[in-house]
């Protein structure tokens, strides 16, 4: 489903990506793991089309990433800040999104039906955006990434900023969405959260790959929990695999 060969991106005289390679399998919760300045933001903007590599090879779909009119249609997108209109209910900020597709109106019905459904907001339909809580806020951003049917979404710091019980709720979402037989590439600082959605982990340093496995044999190979795993994996400079 996502082919990253050989990717590197340089700003000036920084080099942000150092030629990092991976691939992620359809239907998978693929993670990606790292401490600020690791490169994960950067790696995003790039699978996003909202910035260029300097070099490498990417295929989302089999479809390259210079193909930009193509990929809009198969890749969904959850920024870390909100990327509806608070001035809109949550119905209209759907048609609005649902709009920039050109999704029919019979399409657009049937989705956004199943999306709400599948997010548990079918009751907020009517309701102003900025009247909901954050953990609702949440899912009308991930609704929105979802309406025009992607193949793959780009989950960025999804539960960031809300409390307990709308992350574990936020969680079951998730897993919906894979459920559906949609890719999912999941950022997150937060280790349990990684270690209960994902299939794979890519574990990133310094714009390089340390490791990519499933969280139990990362636990296996670097230590008894995955946070353990993740320090020693990220401060040693020996402990590199891919």
């Amino acid at each position: 489903m996502l082919k990253v060969i050989n990717l590197k991106k340089k700003y000036k005289n920084f080099l942000a990506l150092k030629g990092i390679s991976f691939e992620v399998k359809a239907g998978e919760i693929f993670g990606i793991l790292g401490p600020n300045g690791a490169g994960k933001s950067t790696l995003i903007k790039i699978l996003t089309c909202f910035d260029k590599p300097t070099s490498g090879k990417v295929e989302i779909n089999e479809i390259p990433l210079e193909k930009k009119d193509k990929l809009k249609r198969v890749i969904g997108w959850v920024p870390q800040e909100e990327t509806f209109y608070s001035k809109l209910t949550v119905k209209e900020n759907l048609e609005y999104f649902a709009s920039l597709y050109s999704l029919p109106k019979k399409e657009f019905k049937e989705s956004s039906e199943e999306i709400l459904k599948l997010l548990q907001i079918e009751q907020k339909r009517n309701e102003l955006a900025s009247s909901l809580s954050g953990g609702m806020k949440r899912r009308l951003s991930i609704a929105i990434a979802l309406i025009h049917n992607p193949k793959v979404v780009y989950l960025d710091e999804p539960t960031a900023g809300v409390d307990p019980v709308s992350r574990r709720a936020l969680w079951e979402v998730i897993k919906k969405i894979k459920e559906k037989g949609i890719t999912v590439l999941l950022c997150t600082h937060y280790l349990d959260e990684a270690e209960k959605l994902c299939d794979r982990i890519a574990i990133l340093r310094e714009g390089e790959i340390m490791i990519i496995d499933t969280p139990e044999k990362i636990k296996r190979k670097y230590g008894k929990t995955l946070e353990e795993a993740f320090i020693k994996l990220v401060k040693n400079e020996n402990n590199k695999l891919s």
